[in-house]
């Protein structure tokens, strides 16, 4: 599934911003987990599992709210009707 999604998300795209496409995906999956691993880490030593699990979730929550309201035209986007040439 995503597999599915990242070639998805790359085709959405213009043909001349696909490589940076994947520059960008790449670099949130090879970096977002090791982010979260170091915060959990941290707060977990200081003041235990059951807080590190829930300061994790609400800042992921925290997180997505700020870039729902920095980027209010990501939420507008809309893919490009599929062509015959892009079933390929």
């Amino acid at each position: 599934m995503a597999v599915k999604a990242r070639v998805e998300a790359v085709r959405a795209g213009p043909a001349q911003d696909r490589g940076r496409l994947m520059g960008v995906q790449m670099a949130v999956v090879t970096g977002g987990p090791r982010i979260g691993d170091t915060e959990s880490g941290i707060v977990a030593t200081a003041f235990g599992p059951a807080t590190s699990v829930i300061s994790g979730g609400l800042a992921c929550i925290a997180g997505a709210l700020i870039l729902a309201r920095l980027l209010p035209a990501f939420a507008r986007q809309e893919a490009p009707a599929p062509t015959a040439a892009a079933g390929v």
